[in-house]
């Protein structure tokens, strides 16, 4: 049975770090991992050592006294029945090795109190076998090592997880560190306890090298989670509990070890629907990540701890009594929103302070009518925006979390409401692990995550052999980059969700649909509206393919398209043409990208011909052609590359620089002048996207808001561009000043001192950064710096952060040095900057920022 509202999604364990608010909880707002000590079991008997054979490689257990479960080998996601027995029922406890695990295996009984008593018997004995084998083995703290284990299964239990979950995270670590084996967990627990174990095993091969290692695990742990989910919960839990204890590790490995669960643990949590322990994790990650603004913070939720009890009592009591009010049944519950409080605060979302006025409510309804009914009550009552409300329960967030939320202001307070009924209550508290449970649309977005990382592993499978290291690295790569993406979810007129990234196409979504559909789609019809197939498609749109069997796809479509498996897709069809037909297509997709300039092929002369040509390094035509079709050589570049002015005297002038040109740090762009938008200013390292102009060939941020029309009516017109990574242009340079500087404007939401001014340049200096002028005005400060990318600009801001105060500090994409007109409306620079995305301000700040992809964060990627 899943878990009531009041109950704690993850038991408390002994060995974890309290993670509080302070004195914060008056309130329950959400559950802690609290230390307990709970009474040891001082007069359980001792029970006869089991013996180990002479036989080193093998360990040999006596059978136990009761009757053991047959071998089991279903798939079975389900939860585990509520059939609580009484515990007093159970035979006499063995004593363990050490009163620490006697302790651990006492917390672990008292979590599986909903379980049989023959289960519970089973459990036991998993204690014991678990016990003996890990005898030798200590934590870095120097505990016995089998507590760990033991507390990941409590863990798991909050969950009220089915038996064989909870044995296989007793034993997750045996086949890995011990003399146990994958056929003895077979014998005596069955065959499903021995998958779940194996698909948590570490990978470890002498002829890989560390990173090596780590893919090929994490590509295990994908593969197996996709045959049971239940594979990714036992290993959440295990690094939930190792990231609760890190203590005892150095900081570097700390770091790392949070670094690599925000990059992978974190994001597969969620993808899955597995919020709860998510949240825990990340959180773990900040503390470890940077202790000095976790303490920052943490000492800031303490200090204002009961002010925020008081104003979140009020709150409650306000909530319920509209609930009285409009005569519906619901049960208010305050949610912890520590973790949002702590990513904010880490990524340079806002100032501490105004943070800290963030509270955030969990109301559960009986039906989906009841919570429109609410919602409808509260965008009246408060004028909520449209942009601030999220209907998630029509269209479910990735992982399949319904809800209804809502954000607005009262009284300098931001209050986030979620509305949600009892069963998406409880299918968002398991996610995949408990897809039976949700409703079928829920069932149809987790299906749709599912399907994208499916794709991904079958790439590996096609690609490349299992043996294959590097191809494993770059599939993890890719992983990676999907994990930590920001999604889109999109639907067939069907109901069907397909899970896309921000930014993808109608064509992106035809390809998504399949491969036969993408190759012959002609338009697409978006809440049943006609538009291109290049049209950006957003969240929560029904999109409907129009295709015709006689059509084939364009080359040039490989210029607008955002996923790999439409890139990919595209590539086999062209790959597969004859050479004949590949010409004709080359050819075809030049003269369509012509049209930008209304000329044709025709209208080409031979200088223009053999200058393209010698561009290429190629001998005729159709060679040329053969690469666009190819999808190696975008049509769109060609023409820019025709019709750029003075291209042969820029590219001498060019030459002689080395790598300072902004340019010359693209892929794939030699031989091509290309101007940097002045509408978004983009640096080494903002995503990007070309647009081919009638003034040539312009590079924008891919977010531009003056790249909005052109997408909706010219879509061929821009394509996908990348920079050269950080080695290649290291190898190109001969010394660090050789590299292109970008000249970026900050503003920081206070007015500095003049020792804060100077503590500014000198802290920017320490990285490398140069400093061209600082503006101090009356409630804010602008900084002129030089930096080489933009990760350059985030490790800059990281460096103030600390030493000014932790304040907010944004920057600005298009800024009007005030200087210029001093005493004409100073404020009229930061209007200015407000347009910076179709006229939306910000306008608690009067300057337009990015607050979706600011550079400004350790942790965003």
């Amino acid at each position: 049975m899943l878990l009531s509202s009041a109950d704690s999604p993850i038991p408390p364990t002994r060995s974890a770090n309290n993670i509080t608010e302070g004195q914060d909880n008056s309130v329950t707002e959400g559950h802690t991992l609290s230390a307990i000590s709970p009474s040891h079991l001082s007069e359980a008997p001792t029970i006869k050592p089991l013996n180990h054979s002479s036989d080193k490689n093998h360990l040999s257990l006596n059978p136990p006294k009761y009757k053991k479960k047959s071998n089991q080998d279903n798939k079975s996601m389900t939860v585990a029945n509520n059939n609580t027995q009484d515990n007093n029922h159970l035979p006499p406890l063995p004593k363990l090795s050490h009163h620490l695990v006697d302790e651990a295996r006492y917390n672990l009984l008292r979590a599986i109190a909903y379980m049989t008593k023959e289960e519970q018997l089973e459990i036991i004995d998993a204690c014991t076998f678990g016990d003996i084998a890990h005898i030798k083995d200590k934590r870095k703290s120097g505990e016995p090592y089998i507590t760990h284990p033991i507390a990941v299964a409590e863990i798991l239990a909050g969950f009220h997880l089915d038996r064989d979950t909870i044995i296989a995270a007793i034993l997750h670590d045996t086949v890995e560190d011990t003399e146990v084996t994958h056929e003895d967990l077979v014998a005596r627990y069955g065959k499903v306890v021995a998958q779940l174990v194996d698909g948590v095993t570490k990978l470890k091969s002498s002829k890989r090298n560390k990173q090596q290692n780590k893919a090929a695990t994490f590509h295990k742990i994908l593969t197996a989670t996709l045959n049971d989910p239940r594979v990714l919960i036992v290993k959440l839990a295990d690094r939930l509990h190792n990231m609760s204890t890190l203590d005892a590790v150095r900081p570097e490995k700390q770091k790392a070890t949070a670094q690599e669960t925000l990059e992978f643990y974190v994001p597969f949590a969620r993808i899955m629907g597995l919020n709860d322990i998510a949240d825990y994790m990340e959180i773990l990650c900040y503390r470890n990540l940077d202790p000095v603004m976790y303490t920052k913070m943490s000492d800031k939720l303490l200090q204002q701890g009961l002010g925020r009890n008081f104003q979140k009592d009020a709150i409650h009591r306000y909530l319920t009594k509209v609930l009285d009010a409009l005569e519906l049944s619901a049960h208010v519950r305050v949610l912890d929103n520590r973790v949002l409080l702590y990513r904010q605060f880490f990524r340079n979302r806002g100032e501490i302070n105004s943070l800290l006025r963030h509270y955030a409510f969990e109301v559960v309804m009986g039906s989906i009518d009841d919570c429109d009914t609410l919602a409808n009550y509260l965008i009246s009552q408060y004028n909520i925006p449209e942009d601030c409300i999220e209907d998630n329960i029509r269209h479910p967030l990735p992982g399949g979390k319904q809800s209804l939320t809502m954000r607005y202001e009262h009284d300098n307070d931001t209050i986030t409401v979620t509305i949600l009924t009892r069963r998406m209550q409880a299918a968002a508290r398991l996610g995949v692990i408990g897809v039976e449970h949700a409703s079928e649309v829920s069932q149809s977005v987790i299906q749709a995550s599912l399907r994208n990382m499916k794709d991904i592993i079958s790439r590996h499978s096609q690609d490349a052999g299992s043996d294959d290291d590097s191809a494993t690295v770059d599939i993890i790569d890719n992983l990676l980059s999907y994990l930590n993406e920001r999604k889109i979810l999109c639907y067939s007129p069907q109901g069907r969700a397909y899970e896309l990234p921000r930014g993808a196409t109608a064509l992106d979504f035809a390809y998504a649909v399949g491969p036969m559909v993408g190759n012959i789609a002609v338009g697409a019809n978006i809440d049943n509206k006609p538009a291109k197939l290049g049209t950006v498609v957003k969240n929560g749109q029904t999109v409907e393919i129009e295709v015709d069997k006689s059509a084939k796809p364009k080359a040039e479509w490989l210029g607008f398209v955002v996923t790999n498996k439409a890139r990919r897709q595209l590539r086999l069809w062209l790959k597969d043409l004859s050479t004949d037909e590949q010409r004709q297509h080359g050819m075809q997709a030049l003269d369509r990208a012509l049209k930008t300039y209304d000329k044709s092929l025709t209208d080409l002369t031979d200088e223009d011909w053999q200058s393209l040509l010698t561009w290429r390094n190629i001998e005729d035509k159709n060679a040329l052609f053969e690469q666009i079709s190819a999808g190696s050589l975008l049509p769109q570049l060609v023409v820019s590359r025709l019709f750029s002015e003075e291209i042969a005297l820029k590219q001498a002038h060019a030459q002689a620089q080395g790598m300072q040109l902004p340019q010359h740090l693209l892929a794939d762009m030699a031989g091509l002048e290309i101007d940097f938008a002045k509408c978004c200013n983009p640096i080494y390292g903002d995503p990007i996207t070309g647009h081919l102009s009638r003034d040539g060939l312009v590079l924008h941020r891919h977010k531009c808001y003056s790249l909005d029309n052109i997408r909706e009516f010219s879509p061929y017109q821009l394509f996908q561009l990348q920079w050269l990574d950080e080695d290649t242009i290291n190898q190109r340079i001969k010394h660090p000043s050789d590299r292109v500087h970008f000249t970026v404007y900050l503003k920081l939401n206070l007015a500095l001192t003049e020792e804060q001014v100077s503590q500014a340049i000198y802290e920017l200096r320490q990285v490398n950064i140069g400093v061209k002028k600082v503006n101090v005005r009356s409630s804010h400060t602008i900084i002129q710096v030089v930096v080489r990318s933009r990760n350059h600009l985030s490790e800059g801001i990281r460096a103030l952060r600390p030493h000014l105060g932790f304040p907010n500090i944004a920057r600005l994409y298009q800024y009007v040095d005030p200087d210029r007109n001093i005493d004409k409306n100073s404020d009229k620079n930061d209007k200015n900057s407000d347009k910076n995305k179709g006229g939306k301000g910000d306008s608690k700040t009067n300057t337009k920022t990015d607050t979706n992809n600011q550079p400004d964060s350790s942790l965003n990627k």
